[in-house]
Formats: structure tokens, C-alpha cells, sequence
């Protein structure tokens, strides 16, 4: 069991780590004038790794953020699997399209038990 409490807090550290260096990059390029979505957008992914390491880290958060993990995975696969469909920008095969499903039934699943699958 220490094995498995040493990775979660690994794994919580890099995420953290990753989440920073993201907010870093959305600051230099904030602050050094490049195009104006591309701070904003960095800023808005840093997100995603920062629920992560508080699911790793925080044991009372770890539900919610597994939750809002879930959705917002949820929530982009299924936005991809209708854009494939929709635009033809998005080139996307039958076997890619049942990967997308599968992706965004098991992010549901997280999204509404609020726990890895066991």
C-alpha cells in the first residue's frame, strides 16, 4: 500500500509541477505580447493538470475534482466526436469515433461516481 500512496503523491507533484509551468508559459507570453488567445488559452488548459494534483494530493477534494475531471473530459470528447461529424476540418475514421465514444462513456462514469473505475 505505501507503493501505491507514493505514486498517487508522485504523480500529484509532477501534475502540479505541469500545471505551473503552464501558468508560467501563459505569463511570459502575456507579458511579452504575442497574439491575444494564446495566454488565455494556456491559462484555461493549466486547469486541467491542477484538478489532477489536487485528486492526487487532497484526499477531501479528491471526489470533486475527479467529478470536474470527468466532465470537462466528457464534455471535450463529446464536442470532438460533433465536430467530426459536423465539419470536415476534423478528419476522424469509424474506429476513431468509437475510441471517442468509449473515451467519454468512461469520463461520464468517472464524471458521475466521482472515483477511478476499480
Amino acid at each position: 500500500m505505501a507503493s501505491r500512496q507514493f505514486l498517487t503523491l508522485f504523480a500529484g507533484i509532477v501534475t502540479a509541477i505541469f500545471a505551473g509551468l503552464l501558468l508560467t508559459l501563459a505569463a511570459f507570453l502575456a507579458f511579452t505580447g504575442t497574439r491575444m488567445n494564446e495566454p488565455i488559452v494556456l491559462a484555461l488548459i493549466s486547469i486541467f493538470p491542477l484538478l489532477i494534483a489536487i485528486a492526487c494530493l487532497s484526499p477531501k477534494r479528491r471526489t470533486s475534482a475527479l467529478r470536474l475531471v470527468g466532465g470537462i473530459t466528457a464534455l471535450a470528447t463529446g464536442g470532438l466526436l460533433i465536430a467530426s461529424f459536423v465539419s470536415s476540418d476534423v478528419e476522424m475514421d469509424r474506429r476513431g469515433r468509437g475510441i471517442c465514444v468509449v473515451t467519454m462513456l468512461a469520463a461520464a462514469a468517472i464524471a458521475v461516481k466521482g472515483r477511478w473505475p476499480s
